[in-house]
């Protein structure tokens, strides 16, 4: 586990919690840190705190798939806050320690990542009721073990559920519950759901702190509109990304390509920024980097070279135009495909359709977990149809 001074909250602007962490072996497989995660109460000086306790016995092996080797203690606050508390205290316990499993035997199956909630309050029944409150949420699943019961959190759960339901005040990007259906037709003959609106333009409506070895920023994302016409200019002509695209020329050209894009009634583009921080843990500022074209499928043109395309099947066509991101793939195909499966809960999958000669592209997605349906022929390009299932997606890394 890396030493970060801050905690940035997923919000629009960014909100940095402060952390403190103190950390004891009582023996060679247990560990124990000790986190203070300090909030700011409306800007003022005085602040309240979360005290998160993370047991962790990584060196001894598992008795039952699910039996989790972490054990994240959480003293409740007593208040309406308690939602908060343990949310935050969970998003520190996923987005900044580590994600490896020690201590599985090669070969043998590899458990899903997951922590067990301890609950602890001054008043007794208070855990119980909030367990009880988070489980009706999604969050904790409460099983039995050795005759205990247990609240277990699992990675691939936390990060499909709306950080909205656990920080209303705090959230600014509106991950909404899933509306009753209607349907409606496409191009006469394509019938699918009413479409939800596209985010409202310049507002960022994804933001995510993205951490490893190679990164420590910020991610966001938010609608392109006209006045970046003179960014995607730029990008398009960049030989890396004209070799895959096709769409280099004069500015004009562009102007057409985006004025297509932005009528598209099954589709809407996005700026992926990144804002890193300075060695203090304080945002520098941000810089615009990766273009994404985010579609549902069964109105696209990929439909009619997919099997099985459900109603809320997503895709995507993306590009880095700044050379100094191309380092951070892994960062931002984490936040896209985090952010398609968390704004719809009926999203199943996601396709991405890259040439077949985009060799690199296609074993980062491979890495990542898309897998290769077939190679097939589009009238401009040979693709390879990749494929994400929302079950097979283990949740940010």
């Amino acid at each position: 586990m890396g030493h970060f001074n801050f905690l940035y909250l997923p919000t629009d602007p960014p909100v940095a919690r402060s952390l403190t962490s103190e950390v004891s072996r009582p023996s060679e497989e247990l560990e124990v840190v000790t986190t203070a995660i300090s909030i700011l109460e409306n800007g003022n000086s005085s602040s309240s705190t979360i005290r998160a306790t993370l047991e962790s016995s990584r060196g001894r092996a598992l008795a039952a798939p699910n039996e989790p080797q972490d054990h994240l203690k959480v003293q409740l606050q007593g208040s309406t806050a308690d939602l908060e508390t343990v949310w935050t205290a969970l998003y520190w316990y996923f987005q900044y320690t580590s994600d490896v499993a020690v201590g599985v035997p090669k070969g043998r199956p590899v458990p899903e990542r997951c922590v067990e909630l301890i609950l602890e309050s001054d008043a007794p029944s208070r855990p119980s009721e909030l367990a009880a409150r988070l489980e009706r949420l999604g969050l904790v699943d409460i099983q039995i073990q050795a005759e205990k019961q247990v609240h277990l959190v699992f990675a691939n759960v936390f990060w499909q559920l709306s950080p909205e339901l656990f920080l209303s005040s705090l959230n600014a990007h509106r991950y909404l519950p899933a509306k009753p259906l209607r349907y409606t037709l496409s191009n006469g003959a394509i019938r699918h759901p009413n479409r939800p609106r596209p985010p409202p333009q310049r507002l960022p409506f994804y933001t995510r702190h993205c951490i490893s070895d190679k990164v420590n920023s910020v991610f966001k994302l938010r609608p392109v509109d006209m006045s970046d016409l003179d960014l995607i200019h730029k990008w398009m002509n960049n030989t890396r990304v004209s070799e895959f695209w096709g769409e280099q020329g004069p500015i004009e050209h562009q102007k057409k390509f985006l004025e297509t894009c932005l009528a598209s009634k099954h589709s809407f583009t996005a700026i992926g920024s990144w804002n890193d921080l300075d060695a203090e843990g304080n945002l520098t500022g941000w810089k615009d980097a990766c273009f994404f074209d985010i579609y549902w499928v069964k109105e696209d043109h990929l439909a009619r070279y997919a099997n099985s395309v459900q109603d809320w099947d997503r895709g995507v066509h993306l590009l880095v135009g700044e050379d100094w991101a191309r380092g951070r793939s892994t960062a931002w195909l984490d936040s896209i495909v985090h952010f398609m499966f968390l704004s719809d809960p009926r999203t199943q999958s996601i396709y991405l359709e890259p040439r077949v000669d985009n060799e690199l592209f296609i074993r980062l997605l491979t890495r990542y977990g898309f897998y290769k349906v077939k190679d097939f022929a589009f009238p401009h390009k040979q693709a390879a149809l990749m494929k994400l299932d929302r079950d097979h997606w283990k949740g940010c890394r």
